[in-house]
């Protein structure tokens, strides 16, 4: 099967699958409020928090694994395949059992986290089989890796489907008819186990040579040179996505963790969707990097890729903002709404995420982890400080300041690091690229405007159909402006001779 094909199987399983996902974590999420209330949601994402923290043991071995694998894959070098595994066996082995420790090692800080929550040992059981199915995903999972690696992810991402519904809806048959939290962790703790080993099933047919052998530790050292970079990157990753509900928790009180959940849920399912269409395409230009090419020629393939990702957050940001609290008020009721500060930073957030994503699949793809790792840490330092600073004054509104400032700072590293290392450009063609990115953002600016102001004017009072009718009519207004703006420029033209010679 050629690379084309393989993406677009890629691309469609992650699709179909992301979306059923995200179909069933909203139903569960509206069981869950309903039966279990939001005090246990609360609870449930702050945990998920604390076990994201533990989960930077990880340390980035599977991004470095992935970049290792790409050359003995290509050349079938069986040996070294087998001994790059192997060493991800033993150390994600050795992880699993860390976080099985130092779970139970942090039971008696619990009562230091949990603001307004009286910690008695229901919770402490509550968070130990959240962090077994956390802890369960680095037994037998190494395996997924050549798989992605191979470009074969689709294989993992249909078994956890098939498994993620049946969990689901277990789930959700146990929180309405026994209204059990603990049955509910349970389930997600077996859920993990079983995709596990039919994906290790899955893998020992498809690659029949796979087998452990003894830790390699050349191999190992080689490997560790980029997982010390890529650690960088995990660190600032959790503080981006994972520390804002510690802080309000720590800060405000922790039911209002699950308040701000069901609008992250939201825009972190946009960002889940999208990642999924997308992340085949990160082997492909690992590929298209190490092959023989202009600079120039590559730049022009990044820069091409780049405008795709600002057509999709076009697309899904405009409407996310105008239609977020009528989406609240379907889902879980009028009373989870907060403030039109927080909609806002969270799709500035989401559109900042899906556009610069362009400039984190080329630095994976050529594997410029060291050099990535200055902008990481000073993004990791501005996203915790300013957060942990305005949340006093702001509350949640203060965090997502200091979130989306980091982001920015990511936007700006990240595409020199692309512009620098990747095409061996100078100033001057990165300077074109920030203007082009300014203008995306006055774009989608007056997109959303326009959309807010025509949503505004419906006098629909069915909150359903005028979701629906909203939603129709934000995705016009894009298409309108986008061609205003774009449809007479060569980007637009290119892009459409690709799809008439793909039909």
């Amino acid at each position: 099967m050629n690379i084309k094909k393989l993406a677009l199987l890629n691309s469609s399983a992650g699709l179909i699958s992301q979306v059923v996902t995200i179909l069933f974590q909203f139903i569960a999420r509206s069981v869950f409020l309903k039966y279990l209330g939001v005090e246990l949601l609360g609870l449930n994402s702050t945990f998920a928090s604390i076990l994201n923290a533990l989960a930077l043991a990880e340390l980035g071995f599977q991004s470095a694994i992935i970049y290792s694998l790409y050359k003995p894959i290509k050349e079938e070098n069986h040996d070294e395949i087998n001994k790059i595994v192997s060493v991800f066996c033993y150390v994600y082995r050795a992880i699993g059992i860390f976080f099985i420790v130092v779970s139970f090692a942090l039971l008696p800080f619990l009562r230091f986290i949990l603001k307004g929550i009286v910690v008695d040992a229901t919770v402490c059981v509550f968070f130990l089989l959240q962090a077994a199915s956390s802890a369960f995903t680095y037994f037998l999972a190494y395996k997924r890796t050549i798989l992605n690696a191979d470009q074969k992810g689709y294989i993992a991402k249909l078994i956890d489907l098939v498994i993620n519904v049946f969990s689901n809806l277990l789930q959700i048959f146990v929180m309405i008819t026994l209204h059990s939290y603990s049955l509910y962790l349970i389930i997600r703790v077996l859920q993990v186990i079983i995709s596990n080993i039919l994906v290790h099933v899955a893998c020992k047919k498809l690659y029949p040579y796979l087998k452990l052998t003894k830790m390699d530790m050349s191999v190992f050292a080689r490997i560790w040179v980029d997982v010390k970079n890529v650690f960088v990157a995990k660190i600032a990753g959790y503080i981006y996505d994972s520390t804002d509900n510690l802080v309000i928790s720590v800060v405000i009180n922790t039911v209002t963790v699950g308040f701000f959940t069901n609008y992250k849920t939201i825009t972190k399912s946009l960002k889940i969707l999208t990642t999924s269409m997308l992340a085949p395409i990160t082997p492909i230009i690992g590929r298209l990097l190490v092959d023989d090419g202009s600079n120039k020629e590559k730049e022009k393939t990044f820069s091409m890729y780049n405008h795709i990702r600002y057509i999709i957050s076009l697309f899904l940001v405009v409407p996310c903002f105008t239609l977020i609290d009528n989406c609240i008020s379907i889902w879980v009721g009028s009373e989870f709404i907060m403030s039109s500060g927080v909609s806002f930073l969270l799709c500035l957030d989401l559109f900042i995420h899906l556009v610069h994503g362009g400039c984190c699949d080329y630095i994976n793809g050529a594997g410029l982890f060291r050099q990535e790792k200055q902008i990481e840490i000073v993004g990791a330092i501005i996203n915790l400080v300013l957060s942990v600073a305005l949340c006093t004054k702001f509350g949640v509104v203060g965090i997502l300041i200091g979130t989306v400032l980091a982001q920015f700072w990511f936007w700006g590293g990240r595409s020199y690091v692309v512009y620098k290392y990747c095409f061996d450009m100078g100033r001057k063609e990165y300077i074109r690229y920030i203007l082009e990115c300014f203008e995306y953002i006055l774009v989608t600016a007056g997109a959303t405007l326009c959309s807010t102001f025509a949503y505004g004017m419906l006098t629909i009072e069915n909150l359903v159909l005028k979701f629906i009718i909203g939603g129709l009519l934000s995705v016009f207004i894009c298409a309108v402006i986008y061609i205003i703006c774009y449809g007479w420029r060569s980007k637009f033209r290119t892009m459409l001779g690709v799809i008439k010679r793909k039909a």
